[in-house]
């Protein structure tokens, strides 16, 4: 694994593909050539991973005209890597007691209906900054502020990498984690807002304030053991690959339904791992 200590796992998520020298330092220059770990917007694949059935990988694939990377499948133990890497940091910003208080997001409105349900449908990338505009090529695009108390996830990347070791530093991101619960209100966009634009040139069509709660303890309620859900999705994955293939190929008249359930045995595996990493891992299963 090109990648490991958990904030290159963050780092790799932000777009930093740049490998590290022998005596540790990034280096400049020289990114990865690897399929998966040379993805520079790896970030797309690992998103739409974590969305419920397969609406966000039409959006993405069929409406925004972006491939998908089914090597993030197939390649599985990496990419729970990298999941578990970048929680990882949020439980050391936990630990450091670094909070933040409100960012903001441009969205598309295709996310909205997994805020709707009340939890991120992915991890959500936002910036301390202005509205970044490069981020508006997107189909329909939404306007998000979001306020986070300290005892929600997340993790601010300037607080951990410094302007040399990470590229994209001046975008002040700070990312929230998949599964979160949140409260929803529509706002008002203001004169300023509505000159962004999407990929088609439109307007914004809304903005919305979201309000993150604690992290919930998913032991709780999942009734399958890591072990089990690991094996399936390892079983499964290769079928859950072919999948995002076909879609990557324009096939949308098929159900995807093992792709959906391998979804939710993944979606289950990572609550799982994320509470352990959260609470303390449960000494009594």
């Amino acid at each position: 694994m090109e990648h490991s200590a958990p904030v290159d796992m963050l780092r790799f998520y932000g777009g930093d593909i740049r490998e590290r020298t022998k005596d540790g330092k990034v280096a400049f220059g020289k990114s990865s050539k690897d399929t998966l770990w040379g993805d520079n917007e790896a970030y797309r694949t690992l998103n739409a991973l974590l969305f419920d059935g397969y609406e966000n990988e039409k959006e993405r694939i069929f409406k925004e005209k972006k491939k998908l990377k089914p090597v993030f499948i197939e390649r599985l133990d990496e990419t729970l890597a990298i999941y578990t890497g970048v929680f990882s940091m949020m439980c050391l910003q936990k630990e450091k007691n670094i909070s933040v208080v409100k960012v903001k997001r441009v969205d598309r409105q295709a996310s909205l209906n997994a805020y709707q349900k009340g939890f991120t449908g992915s991890f959500v990338a936002c910036t301390k900054g202005a509205y970044d505009t490069e981020f508006a090529e997107k189909n329909n695009v939404i306007l998000l502020e979001v306020e986070i108390p300290k005892e929600s996830p997340s993790v601010d990347f300037q607080q951990f990498l410094s302007g040399n070791e990470y590229s994209n530093y001046i975008e002040q991101e700070v990312l929230l984690p998949p599964f979160l619960p949140l409260e929803i209100e529509e706002k008002p966009l203001n004169l300023k807002e509505k000159k962004i634009r999407d990929m088609h040139k439109k307007p914004p069509v809304g903005k919305y304030l979201l309000r993150t709660g604690n992290f919930p303890d998913y032991r709780n309620e999942i009734t399958a053991s890591k072990d089990e859900l690991y094996e399936r999705l390892m079983r499964d994955k290769e079928e859950a690959a072919a999948c995002l293939q076909s879609m990557n190929e324009g096939n949308w008249e098929d159900e995807y339904q093992n792709y959906i359930k391998w979804k939710e045995d993944l979606h289950n595996y990572l609550k799982l791992v994320y509470s352990d990493l959260w609470y303390g891992e449960n000494t009594n299963e």
